[in-house]
This record gives structure tokens, sequence and C-alpha cells, in this order.
């Protein structure tokens, strides 16, 4: 946690659903999620939307469907929904506050999990799975950030891209959402995605858990996915027979011979009760690192009052660090909810969510002169059009061949900038990144398999 933005709100709500914001938790390429607590004193996480996007209504409606996903979900291994309004001027969900370590940053902080902490998240997330697939909802975005390790076992979260089998498709006929390196096979190809689907997520993210290496390894997100897609599980450093063996079904091709939540369950119960996760579920590092956040949580950072002059007196001075784990700190409360990639073509094949290692308003490091912005777009095509804005001043470029990378000189802080990035391209491939001072804020990207397509992408920093 730290300290919030002069521009962040210090409460959210109306009337008795009313909630007090304390201290900031991450923020992703879609909002912003707090620590905070209700009239009553009950500790919460605020997930609330970036503004500008409030003004879409596909947006709001995409958002809608995530609050809707997570209200059907029940079970002991999700977190609880508390208050949400889709229709607030900015849109929020509150949910339950849980002390936890995603398993992203605990094998980042910690290494890999022991096999009997192992069996215990697989059981756990086998149990949310049923629940969630007895709801009618496919997760789709099972991975590593999503899943969060607590005292009392692990917890599902992130409903921002699940489907309900009984809702209308948000998405344009094509258009696939995911992660890359913990995207199904036939996610991959833009296929029909169902509970097979997050059977496999399953397996990818035990394997992260187990190993500390994505099953498919390491990569551009078009690399993992042809991995994926043609290519089999590196499962040589899983040890544990049974459990290797549990991870190759899950992780089959085809999604007719995966086994179901119901059957996961049932294997991981008799694991646990043949004593293999015996003992402490965590690792005593893991275990005393959600002890800390626990108490975090009782004592919030304190936040200076809001100067009667405004913003700037208040930064001035301060050192402002940037977080290089964004996806760790989101999944606390309830992660990002949709892609960093938007435009308006034909038949796009692949939307991905953005990389979670900063956010257009996140903090950025301090430095003592000028900063630097950098794009760079990489693909297997040659760019019709780009035009890129910093600060007001607009460049425009006509076929650009990829990779290409451009850097801006920018004011240093606590002065802030303002960045755009547009260009159109044919059928194929294209990846963007935006870095300031070699620190990733920004990336997304897709594949176009009709017309020529338009991409985009905005913040400040």
């Amino acid at each position: 946690m730290r300290t919030l933005d002069p521009a962040d709100p210090r409460w959210i709500g109306t009337g008795d659903r009313r909630y007090r914001v304390l201290a900031r938790i991450g923020s992703g390429g879609m909002g912003v999620v707090y620590f905070g607590r209700s009239t009553g004193g009950r500790s919460v996480t605020i997930k609330r939307v970036h503004a500008e996007f409030a003004k879409d209504r596909e947006f709001r409606r995409r958002f809608g469907r995530e609050v809707a996903a997570a209200r059907k979900v029940g079970g002991g291994f999700t977190a609880q929904v508390i208050d949400a309004d889709a229709d607030a001027g900015i849109p929020y969900l509150v949910t339950e506050f849980l002390p936890a370590l995603p398993v992203s940053e605990a094998v980042h902080e910690f290494g890999p999990l022991p096999v009997a902490s192992v069996w215990t998240l697989a059981a756990g997330v086998a149990e949310a799975l049923v629940s969630i697939h007895r709801a009618g909802v496919v997760h789709r975005d099972l991975k590593p950030s999503n899943v969060l390790l607590t005292a009392d076992g692990p917890r599902v979260i992130d409903f921002g891209i699940a489907h309900l089998a009984d809702a209308v498709p948000l998405t344009s006929p094509g258009i696939r959402v995911g992660s890359p390196g913990f995207m199904s096979p036939e996610q991959v190809a833009g296929g029909s995605v169902g509970p097979a689907g997050d059977i496999f997520s399953f397996g990818a993210m035990l394997v992260y858990a187990c190993t500390g290496a994505e099953a498919f390894g390491e990569g551009s997100p078009d690399e993992k996915m042809a991995r994926i897609e043609h290519g089999s599980p590196r499962l040589d450093g899983i040890a544990d027979e049974a459990l290797r063996e549990l991870l190759e079904s899950c992780m089959d091709r085809s999604p007719s011979r995966r086994p179901t939540a119901e059957r996961l369950a049932e294997i991981t119960a008799s694991a646990t009760e043949d004593g293999r996760s015996a003992g402490a579920w965590l690792p005593s590092a893991v275990a005393s690192a959600i002890v800390a956040r626990e108490r975090e949580a009782e004592n919030p950072p304190t936040t200076p009052d809001r100067p009667a002059d405004g913003p700037r007196r208040w930064w001035r001075g301060r050192r402002v660090v940037l977080s290089a784990a964004f996806g760790g700190a989101l999944a606390i409360g309830v992660g990002t909810s949709a892609t960093a990639w938007y435009g308006t073509g034909s038949k796009p094949a692949v939307a991905l969510t953005p990389t979670a290692t900063a956010s257009p308003t996140a903090a950025t490091p301090t430095v003592a002169g000028p900063r630097t912005l950098e794009f760079n777009l990489t693909g297997n095509v040659t760019v019709t059009s780009l035009r890129y804005e910093v600060n007001g001043r607009t460049t425009t470029l006509g076929h650009v061949k990829l990779p290409w990378r451009k850097d801006v000189s920018i004011p240093p802080l606590p002065k802030k900038s303002t960045w755009r990035l547009s260009y159109r391209f044919p059928p194929g491939k294209v990846w963007y990144r935006v870095l300031v001072d070699g620190f990733e804020v920004w990336s997304g990207g897709g594949l176009s398999t009709g017309a020529p397509y338009n991409g985009n992408g905005h913040g400040t920093v």
C-alpha cells in the first residue's frame, strides 16, 4: 500500500453505501485499486475505473458484466462482492479485503512453492472452478496474478473478461482476450472457449507455481501463443509424478480430454487427504509476508491533507517510487478488467490484456533532469500510417517498417506529460510498448485477419 495521490477520492459511494478511501493498492490500464473501510469499519478493496473509460458506453457494459459474473459466483475460494455501481459517474466495485500475495508475486519474491503447497493450491482453485462453472461462468483469464494466497487458502479473483453462459457477447466476432502464456490452444486459435479452457489455464498456472517458469517458455506474446497452439508444455521440472500426470491431463490439446472442475476437485482432495499437503500450507516466508499485509491494513499509510492551493505544493520535494509488480498489487483486490488494446478494424483475431508492470496513472520515478519517453512497435507488417503525440506536439509518419522505435525527451517530475499513439496496419500482427526511463508504463497489441486495423493507446506519465 502507499499514500493516496492528491487527485484520488477520499470517499466512494453515496448514502449508507459510502466507503472511506485510505490507501492505494495499485493501478492498471483500466483503473485504480484502493484499500478502504465501510462506514461500519469493515476493510474492503475498491476497484474504480479511470475517468476516461467512464465515458465509454461499451466499457460500462463490460464492467457491468464483470460485476454480474463476480456476484454470480459463490463458494469459499473467491473474493466476496460487497457492493458495486456500474452506473455511477465513475463505476466502482467493492470486495472483501484479503491480506494476501498473488501466486505471481510469491513465486517472484520467494521462489517456487513446495509440492505440498502446490497440492493445496490446486485443491482450492479446483473448488473455486467448480463454483464458477456451476454458476454458468467461464473465467477465461486464470493466471498466477489472479490467484491469491491467503492464510486460509487460495482465492480466485478478477472476472473482468469472464463469460456468462446467458450473456450477450460484448466482443466482435473473432476477438479473443486473455494473457499470453496461460491461454488455452482454442483461445489462442480464436475458437469457442468453455470451461475446459479454464482447466488448461489451471494447469499452466500450477506449472508456474511449482517451477517458477511458464509452461511454454518466455518470449513475446506472439511467440508464447505460437508455442501454445503448436507445442507441448514443459513439465520436466516437476518431480512429483502424480502432480505431473494431473497437469498433463489438464493441458491436453483436446478440450474434451481434459478433466472437469468436479473431477479436479476429487483428485486434489484425495491427494491432500493422503498427506501430500500435511502441515502449514505455505512456506514460512510467504506466510510472514501475508501477516505483514494484514498488519499494514490495520495501520494503513497516512495521507497528508489536501493543501488549500492544490496538489502541486503537496508533490514538491517528495520522492515517488515506481512499483515494478502492478500485476501482483492489483491482485490483492480484484485485478484489472479489460484489455489495453482498442481499434476499429473489421476482424481482429486477438486482443490481449495489458502487461501489468505499470500504468499511465501509476507513480513514476523522480529524476534530476528530463525524462525519456520511448515508443516501440514490433510486428510482421509495414504500418501504413503512424501518429504519435507528446505534450500536444504531433508527428505523423507513413509506411513505417517494423520494428520501429522513437525516443522523446519529456520534463522531469513533478510536471506530468501526456502521450498518444495511433496507427493503422494491414492484416498481420503489431505489438507496442511505451516506456519512461526504461520502465514500461503501457503495452498492448493484437493481430488482424481481415481488413486493415486501427490501434491506439494514450496516457499521462
